[in-house]
Parts: C-alpha cells; sequence; structure tokens
C-alpha cells in the first residue's frame, strides 16, 4: 500500500469546489464584457473554452471525493438545500456553455479550428468575431454565472 498523498480530505475538496466556482464566475464575467464588445479577439473565448474545460475535470474530481455530499450539505447549513443538484446544474451550465462556444469556433474539414490568418507580408491576424457571433456563447456563459452565488 502507497501513501496516500494526492487523496484529498472532504473539506479540501469542498473548498477547492467553492473557490473554483467563485473564481470561475469571476472569469467569465470579465470574459464576456470583452465578448459583447462589437468585436471581439479569438483568443478570448479560446481561452474561455479552455477554462470551462479545464474546471469541468477538476470539479468532476473533487465532487468524487466520498463523503463530500454530506460534508457539504452539513457546512451549508440548510437541510432544504439539495447541494448535490445544483452542483449538477451549474456542472452542465459548464458544459454546455463550453460546449456552445466549441461549435460556434470555425473549424475546416479536418476539424482544425479557424484562429488565425497568415498575411501576404508574413503578418499573422487573429481571427475576430462580432457581438452578434457570440451572443449564443455569452448566453450560456449568462447561465453557469447564474449558478454560482
Amino acid at each position: 500500500m502507497a501513501f496516500r498523498a494526492t487523496t484529498l480530505a472532504t473539506e479540501q475538496a469542498f473548498d477547492r469546489l467553492r473557490a473554483q466556482a467563485v473564481a470561475s464566475k469571476k472569469y467569465l464575467q470579465t470574459q464576456r464584457v470583452f465578448m459583447v464588445a462589437p468585436t471581439s479577439n479569438a483568443d478570448i473565448p479560446l481561452s474561455v473554452i479552455q477554462h470551462l474545460g479545464q474546471v469541468s475535470i477538476l470539479m468532476t474530481a473533487w465532487a468524487a471525493t466520498p463523503g463530500l455530499a454530506a460534508y457539504a450539505q452539513s457546512q451549508v447549513n440548510d437541510p432544504a438545500y439539495d447541494i448535490v443538484a445544483e452542483f449538477n446544474t451549474m456542472k452542465t451550465a459548464i458544459n454546455s456553455a463550453r460546449d456552445t462556444l466549441i461549435g460556434m469556433f470555425p473549424k475546416d474539414g479536418n476539424g482544425f479550428i479557424l484562429y488565425q490568418t497568415i498575411n501576404a507580408d508574413g503578418s499573422v491576424a487573429v481571427r475576430t468575431f462580432t457581438a452578434a457571433q457570440l451572443a449564443g456563447a455569452v448566453a450560456q456563459m449568462d447561465s453557469v454565472i447564474a449558478t454560482i452565488d
């Protein structure tokens, strides 16, 4: 048997979940400001895709900590609050926002994203999106933001 150095205690997992949720809410609120501008650099939605993908993986791992649901329920001190359902709603919103952004990002026939253009002078230009093109993704991000208190 090995020393369990990577196993999180329930309180650590709960603290990480809460801290990540708050950080993600703030991050999405900040990125949203750029995405509702008349034009937005493609770096912004691409960063949001990567952020949401990483957050989904981390939160899923932390949520699998044995005893977490009971511990979290005791910490919120509200027997009527269904913390598992609220977590699942947040996680579904995160994945939906990620999937919407992935779906709206233009791709070539092989699935590679169309992100940059090489100009005749050799310079590279990053794709831009209009606010209208990002509106569906912004609405999905708003759903994520609304699931985090």
